[in-house]
């Protein structure tokens, strides 16, 4: 029999407590249900049936907290006869056919199927009230559930705990199938139960992006690729016997309400990444075990995967519970999540989960890694992130100040580098669809409730305004010099540790869900922030500089040591330059005629630098004009053009053209867009 998607046509229903066994079963055109979608989440259908607020606006999220509270029933038709399968339900479900019980599962990453006889039924799916778990100040040994934390309340996601049917539903789905891949002495092969599938002689080879091609063949309805991956002690990356470093970063799930597909804003978000000379993308532990849409523009891309299981820290406490059932239900779905993605060319690493208090004695991680050894072999693992000797390294995740941020990143001495960041506002159109009353948006601190909701651990207001001057009365500018702060310090951050040949993966890239304060180079929308341009930037090789501060003021001269083929100048924003040449500049601050000046590593990066104690003079920078056409950026007059936000972060010298791939209105430090 064919394979039929269990897709439109679900009606769903909320019920306290047993209530839904009174309605299990009941006749199609009963009252008080509402469209459903599978897959898909409970909060979405409501939303989009009128039954609660738009959960991406304002404080509204904090309105449908009930939800998760309370059992909610999923039921369509189904003509049988056959198996269902349900790929995924979050995370516990009833299953009845035409009122009679048939089936009970728990666990969101899981499948499992039901029989269903001849004929029309009435199938009904009870998603039980979310369990319970830890939000992010919490203590992890008080998980008993293994399912993504984000949703209890974090730092970037407001509590909105996912429920729902998640994952596609089938009707008289093909056999399940879980093969092995190999390369072995330039021979491919692809084994399943112990017979083999597919055998080429020196296949084509599967390469991490930037470093070949992604070459991918067809196994029994299995997309593979013949590759070698190993991680070295030194947190190196060795694809087929090349060494690379890990060049990074950290990835989300892309809402809070993960179940709703959105194969299109998946598909952005991680060419925007490939796009970025990202080699490895490391899956949090507070999220996912990944869609399998996920992994097929991984595998597409050349995106090595850094896998971990779903358990996090707790801002109170992170050893992972060693109850015995606990250990024993994370064995259970280890042994279908591994089998399941094994076979894919971008899996490189399993990991237990995020910065756990443990080690591969722990029973938890134990129970994890023994399964891994067990039916993946091959994959590398890891016991959590960081190290516990520090070889890996996470934090800082804020901006430590025009000097102090230089000097720590500078001092690092980690061989990976594997989470830290830098925060700032989102985008303007981001802010007015977050917060649509203009006048909410000021002030942008935390004393504004809509502020304090909205990604309160992230809002730097006060940094902000101490880099520059305390000069900043409106959100417009505040949003423009929180992201600055945020482009030059990711930068530099990760400049920094490719400079000692250290792996680098920055916290995070992509939003969850749309605060106005986030440390994401990327929005929510999928619109990139300047952290985005200046990081791809770094990972694109371009040469880079370390110094002591971006304000010089109190200082008698500018000293900077450069990286990389390039010939350093000190340019002036009205174009003199003021010093050249040699792997040390070093310029008299007193010859630089203006208070604003660049570092200019031949334009393949350029450092924006203010002679004073603070950023204040770009607030005063006389107007530039420029222009944008035929693709390409002009320069017409003026002082330099500062912070153009064109398909990059462009600083325009007086004279300068630049090509760029860009159409819209230009922001920019003293641009009229």
């Amino acid at each position: 029999m064919a394979a039929v998607a269990l897709n439109g046509d679900w009606q769903l229903r909320g019920c306290l407590g047993e209530e839904w066994r009174w309605h299990t079963g009941k006749p199609w055109e009963a009252d008080r249900w509402v469209p459903a979608r599978v897959p898909g989440s409970v909060l979405d259908d409501l939303w989009r049936a009128g039954e609660v607020p738009d959960p991406y606006q304002g404080r509204n999220s904090r309105l449908m907290e009930w939800v998760p509270e309370r059992a909610w029933i999923y039921r369509r038709r189904v003509e049988g006869p056959g198996a269902i399968e349900f790929g995924g339900v979050d995370h516990a479900a009833t299953v009845c056919l035409d009122g009679e019980e048939v089936g009970f599962h728990e666990g969101a990453f899981t499948a499992f199927s039901v029989a269903v006889d001849a004929g029309e039924h009435l199938l009904d799916v009870v998603v039980h009230p979310a369990p319970a778990s830890e939000p992010q100040v919490g203590r992890t040994s008080r998980v008993r559930v293994h399912k993504s934390r984000m949703g209890y309340g974090w730092d970037f996601c407001p509590r909105l705990i996912h429920q729902g049917i998640w994952r596609p539903v089938t009707l008289n789905p093909p056999p399940r199938a879980h093969p092995h891949v190999r390369l072995e002495n330039g021979v491919g092969v692809v084994e399943l139960d112990g017979e083999e599938l597919l055998r080429i002689e020196e296949p084509a080879l599967w390469w991490a992006n930037g470093m070949g091609d992604q070459h991918l063949y067809e196994a029994e309805g299995y997309r593979v690729g013949f590759r070698t991956v190993e991680l070295t002690d030194h947190y190196a990356l060795v694809v087929n016997g090349v060494r690379t470093p890990i060049k990074g970063w950290n990835w989300c799930p892309i809402d809070p309400l993960y179940g709703v597909p959105r194969p299109d804003k998946l598909r952005h978000l991680l060419e925007l990444a490939a796009s970025a000379h990202v080699n490895l993308i490391r899956v949090w532990g507070g999220g996912l075990i990944e869609t399998d849409e996920f992994y097929d523009d991984c595998d597409r891309l050349g995106l090595l995967v850094w896998q971990e299981f779903s358990q996090s820290s707790s801002g109170i406490e992170s050893k992972p519970s060693d109850d015995p059932e606990f250990v024993a239900l994370l064995a259970a779905d280890a042994r279908a999540i591994v089998p399941r993605l094994r076979h894919r060319p971008s899996l490189a690493i399993w990991c237990g989960g995020n910065e756990l208090d443990g080690d591969d004695a722990t029973p938890a991680l134990a129970a994890l890694r023994e399964v891994v050894r067990e039916l993946d072999p091959g994959r590398a693992w890891l016991p959590t992130s960081p190290s516990p000797d520090d070889r890996d390294l996470h934090g800082p995740w804020e901006h430590w100040g025009l000097r102090g941020h230089y000097a720590h990143y500078d001092s690092r001495r980690c061989q990976l580098h594997s989470e830290f960041g830098v925060e700032g506002m989102t985008n303007a159109e981001a802010l007015a669809g977050l917060i649509p009353e203009e006048e909410q948006r000021w002030p942008a601190d935390r004393s504004n409730p809509v502020y304090e909701h909205l990604g309160a651990w992230w809002n730097n207001v006060p940094r902000v305004q101490e880099a520059f001057g305390g000069r900043i009365c409106d959100v417009e500018t505040m949003r423009r010099a929180s992201q600055w702060l945020q482009y030059d310090g990711l930068r530099y951050a990760v400049e920094a540790n490719l400079r000692r040949g250290a792996g680098t993966i920055p916290w995070q890239f992509n939003e969850s869900y749309p605060n106005a304060w986030c440390t994401a180079a990327v929005d929510y929308h999928g619109v990139p922030k300047p952290a985005y341009w200046g990081v791809k930037r770094a990972y694109s090789g371009a040469p880079s500089a370390s110094f002591a501060t971006c304000a010089w003021g109190g200082e008698d001269e500018v000293r900077a040591r450069v990286f990389g083929e390039a010939t350093p100048r000190l340019v002036a924003v009205d174009g003199t330059v003021v010093g050249e040449g040699g792997t040390e500049l070093v310029v008299p601050l007193e010859a630089i005629p203006t208070d604003v000046f660049l570092l200019d590593l031949e334009g393949r990066n350029r450092y924006v630098m203010s002679k004073t104690a603070d950023l204040a003079p770009l607030l005063d920078l006389p107007l530039a004009g420029i222009e944008l056409g035929g693709g390409t950026l002009r320069h017409l007059s003026g002082p330099a053009a500062i912070g153009i936000l064109a398909g990059d972060v462009i600083d325009l010298l007086p004279g300068e053209t630049r090509a760029v791939d860009f159409e819209g209105a230009i922001e920019a430090w003293n641009v009229r867009g």
